[in-house]
């Protein structure tokens, strides 16, 4: 493993509370950053309409229901000395990147790549954490400072393997945050029960998840919205950016952004014309220059996120994970596994 990596790997470990304190103590300066540089929590009382009577509801929502992960806030709200309700809000938000994934599938072997996009405030400001909860399930996830893990890429000690793209928002309801529901999977047995998860009926926005499963040998994406929901199977390869393109949704009303229309369109065009379904073809995919501003390796630009990282997952007997930093050689990358875990 590189020195010059960018990514620290906090282990953290305990009750959600100790969790939680654990990651804020440890990236207190990141997290603190983060907040400065967005100023997420004033803009987004002025943009998306955070009254307090809205805060109020989603908060009411997460004590309700997921009580334990405004435990793991209040943890890193008191290890970071950051305002508890700016925290809860960053959380509230749901607001991620633009990203791209890849999932290819050849018999019992599922490749799953994913460049975890986003804004460039955070993109020297995230870490990468190994959980083992009390009395929960042991996780690998990539974090963004100041929030919970699992709306990133993430997989857990069920063999459970989980990536996710942001998606056009619209009709949101008061109701649980999709952050809450991405924290949930984390602890998921099964493909269907991290459906389950992801289909919580008070979910206030939209999400498509990519979820493969090493014991049952299966992948799928499922598309949300507040409302509405659609399964695809994954048997051969599939691409996804952010906008809805399942046969169930595709044709609700959204506003598609140039860069996930750009991006998509390249991707569908590449894994098409792979003659081969192999980690390389996954990673030439997600590296991918072309239609610049707009390219699938994301360098910033008007309407454009940033590529932080590459991660690549083989899912076979077990999991295998690289997670590249861009602009990195090939050899040098970092690499987690089910034994990680330990």
């Amino acid at each position: 493993m590189s020195k010059n990596l960018p990514f620290e790997v906090l282990k953290a470990e305990g009750s959600n509370f100790d969790v939680g304190f654990q990651i804020g103590r440890k990236f207190k300066d990141r997290i603190k950053n983060a907040l400065k540089l967005s100023q997420l929590p004033r803009l987004t009382k002025k943009k998306h309409g955070y009254t307090e009577k809205k805060f109020d509801g989603l908060h009411d929502f997460a004590k309700k229901y997921f009580p334990q992960y405004l435990e793991e806030i209040a943890g890193m709200s008191q290890g970071s000395c950051q305002d508890f309700k700016d925290l809860a809000l960053l959380n509230f938000m749901s607001v991620y990147g633009g990203c791209s994934t890849v999932v290819f599938r050849r018999d019992d072997r599922i490749i799953v790549g994913h460049n975890e996009d986003g804004s460039k405030v955070n993109k020297d400001n995230s870490y990468l954490l190994i959980v083992k909860p009390k009395n929960s399930v042991p996780f690998f996830s990539f974090c963004y400072p100041g929030e919970i893990p699992g709306g990133a890429f993430s997989f857990n000690v069920n063999g459970i393997v989980t990536t996710g793209n942001a998606m056009p928002r619209f009709n949101d309801i008061i109701g649980v945050s999709r952050t809450f529901l991405d924290r949930s999977l984390l602890e998921a047995k099964t493909i269907e029960d991290a459906i389950r998860r992801a289909l919580f009926p008070y979910r206030t926005s939209g999400f498509s998840y990519n979820i493969a499963s090493m014991k049952e040998k299966r992948a799928v994406n499922l598309e949300t919205t507040p409302k509405k929901h659609y399964l695809t199977e994954i048997d051969d390869r599939f691409f996804h950016t952010n906008h809805y393109v399942s046969v169930g949704l595709k044709k609700i009303r959204q506003d598609v952004g140039k860069s996930s229309l750009r991006r998509y369109r390249e991707g569908t065009r590449m894994i098409k014309g792979a003659k081969e379904k192999t980690s390389e073809g996954v990673l030439k995919i997600l590296s991918s220059r072309a239609n610049k501003p707009y390219s699938i390796f994301a360098k910033g630009g008007e309407g454009c996120s940033w590529t932080f990282c590459t991660a690549l997952f083989e899912v076979s007997d077990g999991i295998n994970l690289r997670v590249y930093p861009p602009l990195q050689k090939k050899n040098q990358h970092m690499r987690f596994s089910l034994n990680s875990l330990d």
